[in-house]
């Protein structure tokens, strides 16, 4: 069994589009802790030239590239955007971290 420095990496991002640069900071992640979580930036937003992908499409965009091991260890959550508001990005980001590590 490998040990793993890490429990747990948060990994943010809009990634659209996911790329072979974002796969490898993932790879590395899974590679560094026995769980990510990658949190998806802008996932409710409708559609448009900034944002075509929706946030189902960019997770299975994600764990595509994955072994069926290492998506057992990644967890994908979406997050709302809050532009120029610091204190309820940290709750955005806070929240779904802490149920997910809590879960496991």
């Amino acid at each position: 069994m490998t040990t793993r420095q890490h429990d747990f990496l948060v990994f943010i991002g809009r990634f659209q589009p996911y790329h072979l640069g974002l796969g490898r900071v993932v790879a590395q992640a899974l590679d560094a802790a026995r769980h990510v979580i990658v949190l998806i930036v802008s996932a409710h937003r409708p559609a448009c030239v900034r944002n075509p992908w929706s946030f189902r499409a960019r997770e299975a965009m994600i764990r595509a590239t994955l072994s069926a091991e290492d998506n057992t260890r990644l967890h994908v959550a979406p997050i709302m955007d809050a532009t120029y508001n610091a204190d309820l990005w940290l709750a955005n980001v806070q929240t779904p971290v802490s149920g997910l590590v809590a879960a496991h």
